[in-house]
Parts: structure tokens; C-alpha cells; sequence
């Protein structure tokens, strides 16, 4: 394209570039982690073409965190009624919650990362045992997006845990039990039936068929297996749980 440029008495010819023609094409958009509340299709796609990590793991462990320590503000442990079981001092106690609040926060916020990087490589093996050229930053970031909606879940709970003053916080609001009240193996699996989990399940096989490329049956087997495998360590945890009762 051209411009014409009067210039004293003469015309110049000037050119513009174009940097499509140059060869310059515009950088991908980045995904969007509140996109994926109302259009995870598009960050999805997003994702596949420039996957971010730092921001959205960087959020997801703090809200993981903050989730974790609303739920259980109003515990034994942290508001110094350990003092009567310990035969220690309320301060002695209070500081002694202080120090394992800490400490949990810490090793909270180290587990979160890890459980993501070991759900990203678990996937990441899946999808190359079925052919797809996925790389695992694009696996990694999926994996974070998707967790992003679910810790939602994990805030939203430990919220109203934290404002009804609940003093042993065990089954999620947003879940089956929470209405039924089971306990044992069942309740274990009416705690999966919860409505942040059955979110990322639908996300998981929409990420696994935009991101990784995989069909739509192959997509949908491979994250209702993760569900299966949640649910059958939910159900053993309720079982042993009811088993062995903490003292």
C-alpha cells in the first residue's frame, strides 16, 4: 500500500508497511482465567497457541490456601482449645496453632504446585499414549485453568465454613453430602458429587479435545476415568476413615 506525500512542489511515494506481508504476525491473545467461567472453549484455544503458567498457578495456590484456612478458622487447632488437651497454657496453645497455621500454609501452597505438576504429567502421558503431539506447557497450562474454576469451589466453601463458624468442617456445601449427611464409604462418594468437581470434569474433556486434539470419546473416557479414580479414593477414605476414627 501507498501513500501520496506532497512535498515542495513534488509528489513522494511512501510505503507502508504491512506486518502481515512482513511476516510479522500479531501474537496470540492470551487466555483469560475469569474466560473460563463463561467461555473456556475460546481460552482453551488460547491455551493451544500460548499457554501461560506463572499467573494462574500463582492464584490458584492462594486461593487454595485461603479456602483451606476459612474452613478450618473456627477448629480446635486454631482457636486454642488444644490448651485442655496438650495440658498447656492458652497462649502456650494459641502460639503453638500459630506456628502449624503457618507451617500449613507453607506446605499447602508447596502441595498445591505439586499436585498440579504431577496431574499435568499423569494427563500428558495419557494424551501421548493416544497419539497426540501436545507439548506439556500447553498440558500444564490446561491443567491450572481448569483447577482455577474447581478452586472456586475450594473459596467458596471455606467461606461460608468461616462465616457459619463451623468447627469441624468436612463435607463441602456445594456437594451431595452436605444434604445427606453420610458418613463412610458413602459419604465419601456423595462428596464427589459436588458441583465445582462435576465442573471440571465437563472442563477436562473440553480442554483434553481443544488442547491436546483428542477425539470427543477419547476426551470424555480419559476424564470420567479421573472422576472414577477420585471417587474410589473418596470412598476409601470414608471407608477407613470410619474404620480407624481419630481419638
Amino acid at each position: 500500500m501507498t501513500d501520496h506525500i506532497k512535498n515542495g512542489g513534488y509528489w513522494i511515494m511512501e510505503q507502508q508497511t504491512n506486518p502481515v506481508m512482513e511476516g510479522n504476525t500479531p501474537p496470540s491473545p492470551k487466555p483469560s482465567l475469569f474466560g473460563m467461567i463463561m467461555n473456556p472453549g475460546e481460552q482453551f484455544d488460547r491455551i493451544r497457541q500460548n499457554p501461560k503458567v506463572l499467573v494462574g498457578i500463582l492464584l490458584v495456590t492462594l486461593m487454595l490456601i485461603v479456602g483451606s484456612v476459612l474452613s478450618f478458622i473456627h477448629g480446635a487447632g486454631l482457636t486454642g482449645d488444644l490448651s485442655s488437651d496438650l495440658g498447656v497454657s492458652k497462649a502456650e496453645a494459641a502460639m503453638f496453632s500459630t506456628i502449624m497455621g503457618v507451617a500449613g500454609v507453607v506446605v499447602g501452597g508447596i502441595g498445591s504446585v505439586i499436585v498440579l505438576l504431577i496431574m499435568a504429567a499423569i494427563t500428558l502421558a495419557i494424551t501421548k499414549m493416544v497419539g497426540s503431539a501436545v507439548k506439556f506447557k500447553q498440558i500444564f497450562s490446561m491443567t491450572i485453568y481448569i483447577s482455577f474454576v474447581t478452586s472456586i469451589g475450594t473459596l467458596l466453601n471455606g467461606l461460608i465454613a468461616f462465616l457459619v463458624k463451623e468447627e469441624n468442617y468436612v463435607n463441602p456445601y456445594t456437594s451431595l453430602n452436605s444434604i445427606a449427611g453420610a458418613e463412610g464409604g458413602l459419604g465419601g462418594l456423595l462428596m464427589t458429587i459436588e458441583v465445582f468437581t462435576i465442573w471440571g470434569l465437563i472442563l477436562t474433556a473440553m480442554g483434553l479435545q481443544r488442547v491436546a486434539g483428542l477425539s470427543k470419546a477419547a476426551s470424555w473416557t480419559i476424564s470420567i476415568i479421573f472422576f472414577a479414580v477420585g471417587v474410589i479414593l473418596a470412598v476409601a477414605g470414608g471407608v477407613l476413615g470410619e474404620a480407624f476414627p481419630a481419638v
